[in-house]
């Protein structure tokens, strides 16, 4: 019973990106237009929860509608750290004296004067996305999209790249060294989400249980004033409805993109793209007791992505692209400067990232390839090398077709 929304989920992507392929000759003609770049936003245990905006790096406006459906499957992985913010401004100075991880030694967690909030995640997020682009002028557009989340222990087909047992495969034999962030010591391939915020709220999550969904609309405007020089712009205005049991609440952003196409020649091309965006999160709040997911109530990224495309006999254009993606922190920095972390007796490496890496700007790398003629396919694979709470690895596929 417990993966019923997951078995339907991908049941019905799969049949609808079936369709798309036995059914091309029906299908509208889909043409390249800029980046070929599905969402590569990360599946933040926190993340997941609000809207946040993906850059968007297309040329111009779609001339007729078109559907797109995204797959991900992301590793998370912290192991349980229990966060004390004190109120008394003396232990707060003292605290930032001391080095993080020996804070804990200094106090009596039962005499401490302070707020609290504990943390623990394991397991892969799985997302499934579907927008649909709607023309509503030359130059304009409106985007309505839907996304879901679900927590698995990565045991559901299409999560090979993404399981701890591969991931510690890797580490063994490429890079890491052994079990380098204690995955081991608690047991591979589990599903735990445990989260009590600061105003005491929890949930307690395992294997199959449905995070959340939101609906979001964005619209686009493509100005033309540069086109002849082949620079590309667009300006975005988001609105995202959070529909999480919780964090139910509306998220209201602005984006700006610009793109910089090089001719190689008549068969080969770069795009250069670069992007920026901010996002008022919970703006509305729709119920009374949303969860706590980051005292920053804005959040902006930035993005650059570059790709090459060449164009095959047949028509196919096959895109490789690289992309970095910056986000500014859901918690308030300086809080880290004298937080009290407390952790779990059996970890002992890199025990504190999970928590910690709230307070820092989170950034990481994706590297896409699409292929496109009457449909445009990609794959991409995104990896958080400064692990700094995104998933250590995360895999996605999107198709995307003219209707």
């Amino acid at each position: 019973m417990k993966h019923q929304k997951l078995v339907f989920i991908f049941f019905l992507c799969v049949s609808l990106f079936t369709f798309a392929q036995s059914d091309q000759d029906s299908i509208p003609a889909f043409a390249k237009n800029g980046i070929s770049k599905p969402s590569i936003l990360s599946t933040n245990p926190f993340g997941v929860f609000i809207s946040r905006l993906n850059h968007n790096f297309k040329l111009k406006a779609s001339r007729r509608m078109e559907i797109d459906i995204a797959l991900e499957s992301g590793n998370v992985w912290g192991p349980n750290v229990k966060t004390y913010i004190p109120n008394d401004p003396a232990i707060r100075r003292e605290m930032s004296n001391i080095p993080w991880f020996s804070r804990q030694y200094f106090v009596d967690e039962e005499m401490l004067d302070a707020g609290y909030f504990e943390i623990e995640t394991d397991g892969v997020i799985k997302g499934l996305r579907a927008n649909l682009t709607i023309p509503t002028g030359k130059n304009h557009e409106l985007v309505v999209g839907f996304r879901a989340s679900i927590l698995t222990n990565g045991k559901f087909p299409f999560s090979s790249l993404t399981t701890d047992r591969f991931i510690e495969f890797f580490h063994d034999n490429v890079a890491g060294g052994d079990d380098p962030f204690d995955r081991r010591v608690f047991g591979l391939d589990e599903a735990k989400f445990l989260y009590t915020d600061r105003n005491g709220r929890t949930f307690d999550l395992g294997n199959g249980d449905f995070l959340g969904a939101g609906i979001e609309t964005h619209y686009y405007y493509y100005p033309t004033f540069l086109n002849d020089k082949k620079i590309y712009f667009n300006l975005g205005a988001h609105v995202g409805t959070n529909l999480s049991k919780y964090n139910m609440s509306m998220d209201i952003g602005a984006s700006a993109a610009g793109v910089k196409q090089f001719d190689l020649n008549d068969r080969n091309f770069v795009l250069i793209g670069l992007g920026a965006n901010l996002l008022r999160k919970n703006a509305i709040d729709l119920q009374n007791d949303n969860f706590d997911f980051g005292t920053n109530d804005f959040i902006g990224s930035f993005e650059v992505n570059g790709e090459y495309t060449f164009v095959s006999k047949g028509k196919t254009y096959h895109s490789f692209g690289i992309n970095y993606y910056l986000q500014t922190s859901l918690h308030q920095k300086d809080e880290d400067d004298y937080n009290i972390y407390v952790r779990d007796d059996d970890s002992s490496k890199s025990w504190g990232h999970g928590t910690r890496h709230l307070y820092k700007d989170t950034n990481y790398w994706t590297f896409v390839y699409t292929f496109t003629r009457k449909i445009s396919t990609s794959f991409y694979i995104q990896q958080d090398f400064t692990v700094n709470n995104n998933p250590d690895l995360q895999t996605g596929i999107s198709v995307k077709f003219g209707i």
